[in-house]
């Protein structure tokens, strides 16, 4: 089937009831919605200021050879460009200068670097520049002066010795520690975030010296409510854009959980709210890195450990959201199991939100339909098997009937 009129079920349906509420009655009502709104956008503002903050004071590691002229990341090369012999009293049998460089091809500054390159044979320190240089047995140590220590965005610098050491003395592999200066301000989702709120603020000013005048009123909020709709439309995309394998998931996921709550006897108005809930259920993965939602193969141990943490930043990104009851929870929780065997809080039964019980059973069958990086899509015929195989330990049972139902009208699933 196809989605007709799902724009209309989207997170800021607002249309019917705003236009409903007149300047001369609940003033309250309209100033909550923008004091809402605007802290939604100063909650994600945070989330993104801590997650580039945390990113900035990360220590990033790489491994490689300086032999490699190749490498398409930050690295480290190395050549030994001049070389001669000692004379015969001397410890080592030859001098040799060795000139390096550290290349940083990405977009953003690193700093606070420091590298360690082994060696094949035993040497000697006769001089060097550009850094600090410690021997440590076969290990050259560097940690680069002030101004060397730098390296912006597609650029380089040297550094490099003199040493004394034997004919078959070789540079070889080295250890790289760095920090990236990453800016709030390069992300796109910053400006999408500025800009709607600068853009809120603004309507909010308008919107209460204009309150007098109900009938320009009711045009602006018809405005307003438009462009808020596609704000959190686009909030909904960003998620998804952070893996491009669930593009559409997060859509998919909030419909499918309304028309669970349609059948369960959710009224108009809680059915919006299952919709809306169901919308950000995602929004902790912009805490994720790419590199891990993006892992073309299985993930490791450490990996699915990280990618876990999406729920509770999501949980406390929304926490502060009252103005919809029970958002924070579906962000939370929607990786929990009945059986109590999920992530991260290990809720069971009853005790997990209806609602999130409800997104958990509409994410898990999207996620089995959907492709991704690592896997082609599940048949629904599959994915209606494991929801029925798993009802009573993942899925709560009441809950699972009334999917497969859905799935054997034809409503599920939806093609956007």
């Amino acid at each position: 089937m196809t989605a007709d009129g799902i724009e209309n079920n989207t997170l800021l349906n607002y249309n019917h009831r705003m236009l409903k509420i007149r300047f001369s009655g609940d003033r309250k009502a309209v100033r909550i919605m923008y004091i809402v709104l605007i802290a939604v956008y100063l909650i994600l503002l945070g989330a993104l200021f801590i997650y580039y903050t945390d990113l900035s004071h990360k220590t990033f590691e790489k491994r490689g050879s300086v032999m490699d002229l190749n490498d398409p990341g930050v690295s480290v090369e190395g050549t030994r460009s001049k070389e001669w012999r000692e004379g015969p009293t001397a410890p080592f049998s030859k001098g040799m200068e060795y000139d390096f460089v550290i290349t940083n091809p990405e977009k953003n500054e690193i700093y606070e670097w420091r590298t360690e390159i082994q060696f094949s044979s035993d040497f000697d320190i006769d001089s060097a520049w550009n850094g600090s240089y410690e021997k440590v047995d076969r290990t050259l140590v560097i940690v680069p002066d002030e101004v060397t220590s730098i390296v912006d965005p597609g650029k380089e610098k040297t550094f490099g010795l003199v040493m004394l050491a034997d004919d078959e003395q070789a540079a070889g592999d080295y250890r790289l520690l760095y920090k990236i200066n990453a800016k709030m301000t390069g992300a796109p989702l910053f400006w999408l975030l500025m800009v709607a709120l600068v853009f809120t603020s603004a309507t909010f000013l308008a919107d209460e010296l204009n309150y007098l005048r109900y009938e320009s009123l009711r045009k602006k909020q018809e405005e307003i409510s438009g462009i808020l709709q596609e704000s959190f439309e686009t909030f909904a995309h960003i998620i998804d854009a952070k893996d491009p394998y669930t593009e559409g998931h997060s859509l998919r996921v909030a419909y499918y959980a309304k028309l669970i709550a349609a059948e369960m006897g959710y009224d108009e108005d809680e059915q919006e709210r299952v919709y809306r809930i169901g919308m950000l259920h995602d929004i902790g993965k912009i805490g994720v890195t790419d590199l891990i939602l993006q892992k073309p193969g299985k993930l490791d141990n450490d990996e699915y450990s990280l990618i876990q943490t999406h729920v509770d930043i999501g949980g406390e990104i929304l926490k502060d959201f009252n103005g919809l009851k029970g958002i924070s929870e579906g962000a939370k929780y929607h990786h929990e199991r009945w059986d109590g065997k999920g992530y991260s809080s290990h809720l069971s039964g009853k005790n997990i939100p209806e609602i999130t019980r409800i997104i958990c059973v509409a994410d898990s069958y999207d996620a089995m339909t959907s492709p991704r990086v690592y896997r082609g899509a599940m048949s629904g015929d599959f994915a209606r098997q494991e929801l029925i195989r798993c009802s009573g330990t993942q899925f709560d049972p009441e809950i699972v009937p009334i999917m497969v139902k859905l799935i054997d009208l034809g409503k599920v699933p939806v093609e956007l």
